[in-house]
């Protein structure tokens, strides 16, 4: 039988390719952990940024908190809506690019906020805010449930602009899985404490217990809408149940999300799950996770799994062209139009600017070391910050320029040719490539378990040489991951 399922998977995954390549084009993938189910105590938001396309822009930027004056306004993607600024903006660190999605935020209170595409039901729900969601919230937020509310009530005032999307929301203490529909609906789900959410690209909250606040929060008549469309009959349905009455039926049923989030489900839980099983919200893992955990499920091509023989090894790499015709690398957690990994770490017990990390691998994570991006930063490195924030900001709704041109010596365009690189001849280069990623990581980690107690202890009585420290301690690490990353291009 399982081999029967593979053979049927593999040959969807086909189909997919030739016949649904505009349902696959934005994909993304993301793991949640709470608190109490990490071996530390941290809430974790590790997420694959995947784009479609060539010479996709990643640039970073630390935005102070920003004061406006009575009457300025941010004007949406539209072009024709706008909300009024705040008197002073909360500050964040900001992972931006060449398109409206690359988008992550970590702002001066742990709010740290992603998201992943979700096609909903709803043709055509009249919806005008979009990105701008991602930052209004890093802007106005101190936690993850004050954030969710404040989505709420945009897009219920606003309605969301595209078909809909899954956010991923948390601070040092909760996360929360947000996720709109096109138009002005909305539902939100605290994560227990101890366990994990694990999100593909489709809708993943399931029942429901909107009496029961301080885990469920949704627009008013969630349950309403559904039942006026015929897609929830509460006489002879079961219980209602959000993903299976709102989600595109094409988006649950596709391969590249069923695989995706099957394969790291069974990495994680205790249970394990069969490609057709019903998929929980969320899971107890059978161990405490560690960030490395996180690191190995962020870089997986079902490595170890019947799976991970497929036709894609014959072609040797995992990271497929999307013109050969093969199963479509979408299957695949780190694939070919990744631009970035991101695993944001939120430590409530230490100060915020040391607390709460932005751990980046750029471009590939099966390659790259992971760099810790400390919010207490005072500056970026200008090989990873081309465009200063405030030009940013000028340009947040005009992204779609020709970067490659505008800044052709960012540290982004080095690790794409990087990736290229490894795979043109993947078999050959990826195991002393991997050797060269884990021993960079190890001393990642040593050098941070040795100087974090220092940091901390300075940190108490002279805050501005604590952060000069995380400074150089975070570019330092920047610097030589891309110097080492270029010479292994010479060879």
């Amino acid at each position: 039988m399982k081999h029967i399922l593979i053979a049927t998977l593999i040959l969807g995954l086909t189909f997919t390719n030739i016949f649904g390549q505009n349902e696959i084009d934005l994909n993304c993938f993301t793991i949640i952990v709470g608190k109490n189910a990490s071996i530390d105590g941290s809430v974790f938001i590790a997420h694959n940024e995947d784009n479609p396309g060539i010479n996709n822009f990643v640039d970073l930027h630390k935005v102070p908190g920003i004061k406006h004056k009575d009457g300025e306004r941010q004007i949406f993607k539209n072009g024709k809506d706008s909300i009024d600024e705040v008197t002073e903006t909360c500050a964040y660190f900001w992972i931006t690019g060449s398109h409206y999605l690359e988008e992550q935020y970590l702002n001066e209170w742990g709010l740290a906020i992603t998201s992943n595409s979700a096609r909903s039901k709803v043709e055509n729900g009249n919806g005008n805010i979009d990105h701008n969601l991602r930052r209004l919230l890093a802007e106005r937020a101190r936690t993850a449930r004050e954030a969710v509310k404040l989505a709420g009530s945009f897009i219920e005032k606003y309605g969301y602009a595209s078909s809909g999307r899954a956010y991923s929301i948390a601070d040092p203490k909760e996360a929360w899985v947000f996720e709109a529909v096109n138009g002005k609906h909305w539902i939100a789900r605290r994560v227990p404490d101890d366990e994990v959410v694990i999100i593909p690209n489709y809708y993943v909250i399931d029942s429901i217990n909107l009496s029961d606040t301080l885990n469920f929060l949704s627009s008013p008549n969630i349950i309403e809408y559904a039942v006026s469309n015929n897609w929830y009959d509460p006489k002879t349905d079961k219980a209602f149940n959000f993903r299976l009455a709102y989600a595109r039926k094409n988006r649950l049923d596709a391969v590249f999300n069923i695989a995706r989030k099957w394969v790291i489900l069974n990495m994680l839980s205790e249970k394990q799950y069969n490609l057709y099983d019903y998929f929980p919200f969320s899971f107890k893992p059978k161990q405490k996770v560690r960030i490395q955990n996180l690191m190995d499920a962020m870089q997986n091509h079902y490595e170890n799994t019947e799976f991970g023989n497929r036709l894609s090894y014959k072609y040797r790499w995992p990271h497929f062209d999307k013109n050969t015709m093969v199963p479509d690398d979408s299957s695949d957690i780190c694939n070919i139009d990744n631009d970035y990994c991101c695993i944001t770490q939120l430590r409530d017990w230490l100060p915020a600017e040391i607390g709460n990390v932005m751990w980046i691998a750029p471009r590939y994570p099966c390659v790259q070391p992971f760099i810790p991006w400390y919010y207490g930063i005072t500056k970026i490195s200008p090989d990873y910050e081309k465009a200063n924030y405030a030009d940013a900001l000028r340009n947040y709704n005009n992204k779609e320029r020709d970067y490659k041109t505008m800044y052709p010596d960012h540290a982004c365009w080095i690790f794409d040719e990087f990736a290229k690189k490894v795979d043109s001849n993947y078999r050959k280069e990826i195991k002393p490539i991997r050797e060269w990623k884990n021993r960079f990581q190890t001393e990642i980690f040593n050098e941070i378990n040795k100087k974090e107690k220092d940091i901390i202890k300075i940190y108490q009585s002279e805050y501005d040489k604590a952060l000069q420290i995380l400074t150089d301690l975070t570019n330092g690490f920047a610097e030589k991951v891309l110097l080492e990353t270029k010479d292994k291009i010479k060879k």
